[in-house]
Parts: C-alpha cells; sequence; structure tokens
C-alpha cells in the first residue's frame, strides 16, 4: 500500500514538473548577428546596452576593427565575435582589402584567410561580406570550410545567393554550420521613416519563423536605427515566449 502510494506521488511529481517545465520552456529562439563593425567605433555603446546576446561580426583588417573586437570582449558573457570575411560578389561592388576571389591560388586563399582571423582576437566562427560568386565556387569555399574546420570555427552562411554551396559542404566535411534566415535592414535608408517600419517588419517575420520552425537567425548592419528596433522589438518577442540567444547555440 505504502509502495502504490509513493508512486502516485512519484506521478504526480513527475507530472507538474513537466507543466512547469512546458510553461518555462521558449516557444521559439532567435540570434542576432550584426555586420560590417570596423569601419568605425560608433554604436558600440548601443549593442552593449541591449543586455540580450548579439553576435557582432566585424570586418578585417579595418583601423577599428581590433578595437570594436576588444571593446566587445569586455562584454564576453553576453556577446560573441565573428569574422565578417570578404568574399568575391556578382556586382564586384565595394569591394574590401584582400576579398577573396574565385580565381585566387589555394595558397592564396589559405593565406588570407589565415591573416584576417589573427587580426581580429576572440573570433568563434566567421560569416560571409557579400560573396555571392565565391559562395556558389565549390573549391573556393571547400578551402575555406576545410580551413574553419581545423581551426574549430564555426561557418555562418548570410546566403547572399540561393545557390551557395556552404551547408553542402560543411555537412560534407563535418563542420558546424548555419544559414541566415531574414535579412532585417537590406533597404534604402535615406527614408528613415520607412527604414524603421522595414525592420520592424523583418524582425516580426523573423518572429514568425522562430515560432514555427523553433528557431531562426537575424542579419542586420551596424547602425542605430537596426540596433535601436531590436532593443524596442525585444519586450515583444519575449512576451511571445522567444528566447534571445547567441549565434553559436544554433550551429549544427
Amino acid at each position: 500500500m505504502k509502495r502504490r502510494i509513493l508512486v502516485i506521488a512519484l506521478v504526480v511529481i513527475l507530472g507538474l514538473l513537466f507543466i512547469l517545465y512546458r510553461g518555462t520552456r521558449p516557444k521559439g529562439l532567435i540570434a542576432f548577428v550584426i555586420d560590417d563593425w570596423g569601419y568605425n567605433k560608433r554604436n558600440i555603446d548601443l549593442a552593449l546596452d541591449i543586455r540580450r546576446p548579439l553576435t557582432i561580426s566585424i570586418l578585417p583588417n579595418l583601423q577599428y576593427s581590433d578595437y570594436v573586437a576588444k571593446e566587445i570582449a569586455k562584454d564576453s558573457n553576453m556577446h560573441d565575435i565573428i569574422l565578417h570575411l570578404p568574399l568575391e560578389s556578382e556586382t564586384n561592388i565595394a569591394v574590401e582589402i584582400d576579398t577573396i576571389r574565385s580565381n585566387m591560388a589555394n595558397d592564396r586563399i589559405v593565406s588570407i584567410l589565415e591573416k584576417d582571423i589573427e587580426s581580429i582576437p576572440g573570433v568563434i566562427g566567421v560569416s560571409n561580406h557579400q560573396g555571392s560568386r565565391a559562395t556558389r565556387d565549390k573549391r573556393v569555399m571547400g578551402i575555406i570550410l576545410t580551413e574553419l574546420k581545423k581551426k574549430e570555427l564555426f561557418f555562418l552562411d548570410s546566403l547572399t545567393t540561393p545557390d551557395s554551396a556552404c551547408s553542402y559542404i560543411a555537412h560534407d566535411i563535418g563542420l558546424k554550420c548555419a544559414l541566415r534566415d531574414v535579412f532585417l535592414d537590406i533597404t534604402d535608408q535615406t527614408d528613415l521613416e520607412n527604414f524603421e517600419t522595414y525592420i520592424r517588419k523583418q524582425i516580426r517575420e523573423l518572429a514568425a519563423i522562430a515560432l514555427k520552425r523553433g528557431s531562426a537567425i537575424g542579419v542586420g548592419h551596424n547602425n542605430k536605427t537596426t540596433l535601436n528596433a531590436i532593443k524596442d522589438a525585444i519586450p515583444e518577442l519575449e512576451k511571445q515566449g522567444i528566447k534571445i540567444v547567441p549565434l553559436k547555440t544554433l550551429v549544427r
């Protein structure tokens, strides 16, 4: 009799714990990645003030690349740093120094990649800056992703082209990888009112994906409007049961 009572009590306790767990478990996860740091010192304080995990994607070899990395590292428990690796685009517009191109020799690609990684302290992963041509090139991305695996870094494919080969290569070599779901702020930034409206709409789309699929990755850029929009959206996102998490938790 006593044993039966103990079993019933245990079942009740487990049931209550399960209900409690379901009530507190996030309904969706979102990672925010902010690109194009290193051109200037702007918006670092604003990013830190968000007080939720952000992944800061820094371009290499710019005047303030090292400075931004070190400032963000002061709050390393909250924010992560990844390298925003310049790769060749179809348009070839706004090309960065030492952009990796499809016609480069293997050793040149490795040399640039290693120099870029070393230029930014504390990187835990890499994303592509532009790259609509290079990310379609299996040879180029095979070299890059293989090197990242050796260095135990993950890769975020910004998906600047739907024809990217990165996820297939990453799967084949066993590299941790993630794919961008929504660009938050690719539109005309001269029309500030509509730009803010656009970003808010993109964040709502990101939330819908997270609630439907369990997680979503949003990529924005280092500007005040984007960061303020993210900060303002967080209370509503969390009200919906969405948790803001570091990108590293969503790589597979």
